[in-house]
């Protein structure tokens, strides 16, 4: 598999995930550990939490396509 084509599929991956794993973190209910009006730390938050999870797991499956693509 090409570098550019890989770089693609990263990307598109990436967002794929980031949507999914928005909508997963935004089912935790994290009103519980701040205080009242501090919406927007908890969307922080969720914002965060979903793009580290993304990054993560893009890159571990990026990775296992560069190894066995490697290995062939």
């Amino acid at each position: 598999m090409s570098a550019d084509l890989l770089a693609i599929f990263e990307l598109i991956m990436f967002f794929v995930v980031f949507g999914i794993a928005f909508q997963a973190f935004s089912a935790f209910d994290l009103s519980k550990f701040f205080k009242k009006g501090f919406t927007w730390q908890i969307q922080i938050l969720y914002i965060f939490s979903a793009i580290i999870f993304s990054y993560l797991f893009t890159k571990a499956i990026v990775n296992l396509i560069a190894l066995s693509s490697s290995l062939v």
